[in-house]
């Protein structure tokens, strides 16, 4: 099971990463640049929200918000390790 798991976290990493581009490679050109569009769309959006969410939580005063951040701050590099 847990091969499986890294192998998905590998694939995972890999087409987001640019590998999507050869999966993409024999697709229609415009079916292509809508999923290519998405992706980034998605990609920056979510980047945004984690440095919107770092931001605030340095700006606040409350701890309750700071830990939060910190705690998925810290959990993010194990995700990919």
């Amino acid at each position: 099971m847990r091969r499986f798991i890294l192998r998905g976290r590998i694939w995972l990493l890999s087409a987001v990463s640019g590998g999507g581009l050869l999966v993409l490679n024999g697709c229609d050109t415009t079916v292509r640049d809508t999923v290519l569009s998405g992706v980034e769309g998605a990609t920056t959006t979510l980047m945004t929200t984690f440095i919107q969410a770092f931001f605030q939580s340095v700006l606040t005063e409350d701890e309750g918000a700071a830990t939060t951040v910190k705690a998925v701050v810290e959990q993010v590099p194990n995700f990919f390790a």
